[in-house]
């Protein structure tokens, strides 16, 4: 028959638990507690419905230690209070090491055993529906079977609904991948093991197509965030390169932080850098963009401006990238043809093992384009930077910067 009993006393003091039992007497109603010696323990704990097992410290911490690691064993699902005669710091830090949830000395007042034991019914109680959410959403198709991560279309679903928390707000999305180079070598399940145990507790995961993670970390900055993802790489190892595209949470939504993330991850994969911020690179990177004259500019015109290029970046750049992109990974063998477009910046790259040429278009603001041509490699083509105004901006002149950077390429490239 099983004991119905939530609470297992283990001691093999008679006096002790008697103390024990007096002192845990004002328990919730349906908290009861059987008694049983360290001799009897593990059978009894066999088969049982204990939620909480409180330990009487044995004859040595090396026996206490040995007997928590066998209560963890025999019942997985139930939480260890350590009871102590007296005060032991090692043994209390390494019983927790091990995984007890509190401890207490036999001679606290009731009131210390009774909170801290209720705490540790209400905790095992939370981890109770927690794994049986779990189960739902596994059995819904929410969690990943293979990673136990969240899956991508639930993860953006439910933004709408997370994104008022001023801790998530306040913190950092990104999007991870392994190098291409490396996608061949090592298993994505790899990646999703070292991110899982290098992730805090409020951090949110989600896997999707092409073995890419998204991360949420709520109150983190970017150079935190940057810390996380450096940890994942030295868990994958130097050889195994991890890239990542990150961008401040904020107000945006879930479908803008997608693109300026996606984007920042093109760029690292670009630049073989491990992670990109566009916005960091932009604010840090490129003060040459600033125009004293049109920053004078009036609020009338600067609304003039930015409808304008929005226009630009929606009627040309975003669909002529995609158009040439198609058309370069045609006509140009070994190599990576690769290209984002927003706000922030607009970058067409063409790249090869020793060749890397790059066109690059900042907005200013307000009336103008700031554009760049560059590459770096041997025997690469000189550097173009030029300034346009946004109405020049049209397909027949993006057209002719394209060609102009692949004949560059190609040029360099013999």
């Amino acid at each position: 028959m099983i004991d119905a009993n939530n609470i297992l006393l283990i001691t093999d003091n008679d006096d002790i638990a008697k103390i024990i039992t007096n002192k845990l007497v004002l328990l919730r109603g349906n908290d009861s507690i059987t008694v049983c010696n360290t001799k009897d323990a593990k059978k009894t704990l066999s088969k049982s419905v204990y939620c909480v097992v409180i330990l009487h410290e044995m004859e040595t911490s090396a026996l206490t230690l040995k007997m928590i690691s066998t209560i963890k064993d025999t019942k997985t699902d139930a939480e260890i209070m350590l009871l102590l005669n007296d005060t032991n710091q090692q043994l209390i830090l390494d019983a927790y090491d091990i995984g007890i949830y509190d401890y207490f000395l036999y001679d606290a007042e009731s009131f210390e055993m009774l909170i801290k034991t209720i705490n540790c019914l209400k905790m095992r109680l939370l981890k109770d529906t927690q794994n049986r959410n779990e189960k739902f959403l596994y059995q819904l198709g929410v969690i990943d079977n293979k990673t136990n991560l969240y899956e991508y279309k639930y993860l953006k679903d439910i933004f709408i609904d997370i994104s008022d928390n001023l801790r998530i707000q306040n913190g950092i999305f990104a999007i991870l991948t392994l190098d291409e180079k490396n996608k061949t070598k090592v298993s994505t399940n790899r990646l999703a093991s070292a991110i899982k145990s290098g992730v805090r507790g409020d951090d949110i995961i989600a896997i999707a197509r092409g073995g890419k993670f998204y991360l949420i970390l709520p109150n983190i900055d970017l150079e935190g965030a940057r810390n996380i993802i450096q940890k994942f790489q030295d868990k994958m190892g130097e050889e195994f390169k991890i890239r990542a595209g990150m961008t401040k949470i904020g107000l945006q939504s879930f479908e803008t932080l997608d693109k300026n993330a996606q984007d920042g991850l093109i760029s690292a994969t670009q630049n073989d850098v491990m992670a990109v911020c566009l916005e960091n690179n932009f604010n840090s990177q490129n003060l040459w963009l600033e125009d004293d004259e049109d920053n004078s500019a009036p609020k009338k015109d600067y609304k003039l401006f930015k409808i304008a290029f929005s226009n630009k970046m929606n009627n040309v750049i975003t669909p002529m990238f995609f158009r040439f992109q198609k058309d370069f990974e045609n006509k140009l063998v070994n190599t990576k043809v690769s290209q984002y477009a927003n706000n922030i910046e607009s970058v067409f790259c063409l790249k090869n093992d020793n060749l890397r040429s790059e066109l690059t278009i900042h907005y200013n603001g307000y009336a103008k384009f700031n554009i760049e041509i560059k590459h770096s490699g041997l025997d690469s083509a000189e550097n173009t930077k030029l300034e346009i105004p946004l109405s020049q901006m049209t397909e027949k002149f993006l057209t002719s910067l394209l060609k102009q950077l692949k004949d560059e390429y190609k040029k360099s490239g013999k």
